[in-house]
């Protein structure tokens, strides 16, 4: 996968599957590509780890139920 290109459009392609926004057609090529190509493994490997470790190190603050409660209500 030499092409620029191609390797953005990869890329795209990696980030839509880690969102699980890709049809199964589209899922099956990707993981064909990663399993054929080494350039596509290395691609898809270090997004993986990437947002591993993200998801793994950053603390998302939470909410407090009186901000719940009050937002539900605002709903209502």
């Amino acid at each position: 996968m030499k092409n620029n290109n191609l390797l953005n459009y990869f890329s795209q392609q990696v980030n839509l599957y880690l969102d699980n926004r890709l049809n199964t057609d589209s899922e099956q090529n990707l993981m064909d590509a990663v399993n054929s190509d080494s350039e596509c493994s290395k691609v898809y490997n270090s997004e993986k780890q990437f947002r591993d470790f993200i998801k793994s190190n950053v603390k998302r603050p939470s909410a407090s139920q009186d901000l719940i409660q009050s937002i539900k209500s605002k709903l209502d």
